[in-house]
């Protein structure tokens, strides 16, 4: 054990130290997955409670599409004293918000310590990185020393950074290795698509006389579209050409011919940022630079190489496998192989074992140019699949690609074939014994979501919904829950009440319960005391546009459809049940007086505008009333019933203004209010009123004012 581990641990032990993580991203993915689970690890290994704060998307039961608004409301909890830390993914954000808005973002939640993971620079936030450049080092020394390719191209997609980035230390390595690196050789798609992927496959191969030895690409999605495409048009990875991928995913392995790849250590990275961030908290005034992790070459058959048993049974020297008897023609070698069948199936019939050797000598002698998804042998043993669950599959496939290896080891090109087949096999195997876990796993999960679904309805006050939580969530191996409630549903968060912690605390802190929250992040951690570590995951409970408090859920596992899915069925159970005992308030904030706002603007409603359908009176008013939402045409022409272009229209004719800027003027003029109250933070006062974030608050602020919130603020203090 280093001394770096064993003061890490000595400090988090003394201090009690809580750290988060935030992002938005598909977790449903391995990325995300693995990202967490790293950060998980560490933090059980430095003894420090952890808390996820992140956003899924794209995996509910539920249709969710507020998880923005919502992620932003989770950020007054990314401070002290509920987290010492944070984690950040910055760059998952990049589908959702512009990058500067992200920069903005995360800026402000300073200075609390944070870590980054992603590819998106933050002011004064240091970050854990893949080393990009070491790793496009080692693709292209792999192909050059190894296979002596010199004619060598790149493919990548243009809106990715880190494709970018990757093209640049392309070139930057080409020309410290002199190879030339034209600019014909460089494709760069519109996105990771497969058609735009397809086009610069079929632009490579209209403007090159003749093809590259070898194409690196900065994706295993680009590798293994470009295999397929190849192969369509009869072309031959790797014997034609050579293809290496990026990231070691799933599509990578599973692609008609397995791709070289670089291994990017999601599960390292997240990691090694727990480790950065406890000396950042240790050490707050140390001058922190970016790190890197270590990549690793992942060598496959893409780039032409091949397995060590391959290459005892190739080359020159090596000790090769004892030759089968005799097959100087087909009878033979069929005698030959049922022979070596029998000891492997020894359960299967006689047909079904001959249907075998006829698969075997059938694909041994089909062209490489042909898919191996069109395998007679995969055939085979899918249907094998589906008749017997008891075979061990990968035992069988190790033993059939001994007799394989054997019986072609002086055929290249069978052995090439072969080999293929055997792969194509243990990833069919893989995904398929994964289905079927996924598919129990499913099974088990909707049934028991669905029994919970059904006894949350039939709650009929909190107490019934804190009671079926505190029985039922352990069928979906979730160890606990806090719950906190608002008194009433809002359009933000508001104070709340620990209601409900899960397992059972000390009767003492039991007696204290209800216990009042006023803000999310100065939340009482002493109640949660316990001997182990703690790991929660963040749920805001969220219904129908309306908060109703939040819950910390204890994280048994890191699928986070599991807790979006409670989260969605507690919030609508709250809903229902807030609707029918009337705690319905429609926002948290106290409305200034509507004819006060209207002639802050100076609106004037006249004899003309009150003869329309649509008048003054009816435009502000429906603006108030929703003045802690963002501008909403489309729900606004909805409510009116008029088209969007009539409504737009009308507003300017009856106010002067667009129906976007009167609603920014209306807020604006309610934010004096509560700034001069001095009841609210900026940041507070921004989301409850409706902005999608601090920074554009301030911007519509400076633009209405001719200052800034601060600005404004400090002066009327003086005044």
């Amino acid at each position: 054990m280093t001394d770096a581990i064993v003061r890490r641990r000595a400090f988090a032990k003394k201090n009690n130290l809580t750290i988060g993580f935030t992002a938005i991203a598909d977790f449903s993915s391995f990325i995300g997955q693995e990202y967490l689970a790293g950060i998980m690890k560490a933090a059980g290994a430095y003894g420090v409670h952890f808390i996820n704060m992140a956003s899924a998307v794209r995996h509910s039961l539920f249709l969710d599409t507020d998880f923005l608004p919502q992620y932003l409301t989770k950020m007054q909890f990314m401070k002290k004293p509920l987290i010492d830390g944070l984690v950040t993914w910055a760059s998952s954000l990049c589908d959702f918000m512009p990058n500067d808005a992200i920069q903005k973002l995360f800026t402000s939640l300073q200075p609390l310590p944070m870590v980054d993971i992603g590819y998106l620079d933050i002011p004064d936030i240091p970050s854990i990185r893949v080393d990009n450049r070491y790793s496009i080092h080692l693709l292209l020394q792999h192909l050059v020393n190894t296979h002596h390719f010199t004619r060598i191209a790149f493919m990548g997609a243009k809106p990715s950074v880190p494709h970018e980035r990757r093209l640049q230390f392309f070139k930057k390595e080409m020309e410290n290795m002199h190879i030339p690196c034209p600019n014909d050789s460089i494709f760069m798609a519109e996105s990771l698509d497969e058609k735009d992927i397809a086009l610069q496959v079929e632009k490579m191969l209209e403007c090159n006389s003749e093809l590259p030895q070898a194409i690196l690409t900065s994706s295993d999605i680009i590798a293994a579209t470009i295999i397929e495409e190849l192969e369509k048009r009869h072309i031959s990875v790797p014997e034609d050409i050579a293809v290496t991928g990026f990231n070691n995913q799933l599509k990578g392995i599973s692609a008609g011919c397995p791709v070289t790849t670089i291994n990017l250590s999601y599960f390292d990275r997240g990691y090694k940022a727990v480790e950065f961030l406890l000396d950042r908290i240790q050490y707050p005034n140390s001058n922190a630079q970016n790190r890197t992790v270590k990549t690793k070459l992942i060598v496959r058959q893409s780039c032409g190489c091949f397995e060590q048993s391959i290459e005892r049974a190739l080359f020159p020297g090596a000790k090769k496998s004892p030759p089968p008897p005799s097959v100087s023609n087909e009878q033979e070698a069929r005698s030959y192989l049922r022979e070596s069948l029998e000891d492997i199936f020894p359960h299967e019939s006689s047909e079904k074992k001959n249907e075998l050797v006829d698969s075997i000598l059938a694909d041994l002698s089909t062209p490489m140019h042909k898919s191996t998804s069109q395998s007679q042998i995969l055939i085979w043993f899918r249907s094998l699949h589906k008749e017997r669950h008891g075979y061990d599959y990968e035992e069988k496939i190790t033993e059939l690609r001994q007799i394989l290896l054997v019986f072609t080891q002086d055929n290249l090109k069978a052995l090439r074939r072969a080999e293929d087949i055997c792969n194509a096999l243990r990833v069919m195997n893989a995904v398929s014994t994964q289905y079927q876990m996924l598919a129990h796993q499913s099974d088990s999960f909707l049934s028991n979501m669905t029994n919970i679904a059904i006894s949350l309805a039939s709650a009929k006050d909190e107490k019934q919904l804190e009671n079926i939580l505190r029985f039922k969530l352990s069928e979906l191996h979730i160890p606990g829950i806090v719950l906190c409630l608002s008194p009433f549903m809002a359009s933000g968060l508001t104070e709340t009440s620990l209601t409900l912690i899960v397992p059972e605390p000390p009767e003492d802190i039991k007696k204290s319960l209800p216990f009042k929250i006023r803000e999310p992040a100065v939340f009482p951690k002493r109640l949660l005391t316990s001997g182990a570590p703690l790991q929660l995951t963040l749920e805001l409970l969220f219904h129908n546009a309306m908060y109703l408090g939040y819950a910390y859920l204890f994280m048994g596992d890191v699928s986070f459809a599991l807790y979006d899915n409670v989260k969605e069925l507690v919030s609508q159970t709250l809903y229902n049940l807030y609707t029918k005992e009337g705690k319905t308030k429609s926002h948290t904030l106290v409305i200034t007086d509507r004819d006060k706002l209207k002639n802050a603007i100076n609106i004037e409603e006249n004899e003309s505008t009150r003869r329309s359908k649509l008048d003054t009176k009816s435009v502000t008013d429906y603006l108030i009333d929703h003045l802690d939402e963002m501008t909403d045409l489309d729900k606004m022409s909805a409510y009116f019933g008029l088209s969007k272009s009539h409504l737009t229209r009308r507003c300017r004719e009856l106010t002067g203004y667009s129906a976007q800027v009167l609603h920014e003027q209306l807020k604006i003029e309610q934010a004096k209010d509560l700034i001069k109250s001095g009841t609210m933070k900026m940041h507070d006062i921004a989301i409850r009123l409706g902005f999608s974030n601090p920074n554009y608050f301030s911007n519509v602020f400076k633009k209405v004012t001719g200052m800034s919130p601060v600005a404004w603020a400090q002066r009327n203090r003086r005044n």
